[in-house]
């Protein structure tokens, strides 16, 4: 007897492995170092005994406990629903999730730009790694180098040829 068919998740977020590897390193510092640093603070501030009311002070650090314990749901989540993509493989010679894109801008004398397009939960242009729900990211997705691609500008479309599509 097989087993059913699965649905795809509807929930999938596709990510790249090194930003799993890097989303997983952010997940155990908050849930170690960070969740431990707050608890500690919670603790001298409920030192004094007063009630909540009475101290500002054990407000704010409980606002950061709650803000901390839904940033590790978020990541938690997002990593249970992660899809690690290869860039090679998933691409086929097109820009995608994972792989390197090289762009030449076409409206004005400007050096070639170059990013990683990756999902918007690892994005980062100062390192960069740009997401696909950019409107550059948006704009490459599925297109091959040589080819021309226009973005939306606050001041009117721009158009970049891409150079180069590689696996990252």
């Amino acid at each position: 007897m097989s087993a059913a068919p699965t649905a795809p998740n509807q929930d999938a977020v596709q990510i790249t492995r090194e930003g799993e590897r890097r989303l997983r390193e952010r997940l155990a510092e908050l849930s170690t170092v960070k969740r431990q640093e707050l608890t500690e603070r919670l603790r001298e501030v409920r030192g004094d005994g007063t009630s909540q009311a009475d101290n500002p002070e054990l407000t704010h650090v409980l606002d950061e406990l709650m803000r901390l314990e839904r940033r590790i749901t978020e990541l938690e989540s997002l990593l249970a629903n992660a899809e690690i993509v290869d860039g090679e493989a998933a691409s086929g010679g097109r820009a995608a999730v994972g792989t390197r894109i090289v762009l030449q801008p076409l409206d004005a004398r400007a050096p070639l730009i170059e990013y990683e397009l990756v999902s918007s939960a690892e994005a980062d242009p100062g390192l960069g790694m740009l997401s696909v729900e950019s409107p550059i990211g948006a704009a490459a997705l599925g297109h091959r180098a040589g080819e021309t691609i226009e973005v939306q500008a606050p001041r009117g479309p721009v158009r970049f040829r891409l150079e180069a599509v590689e696996p990252s």
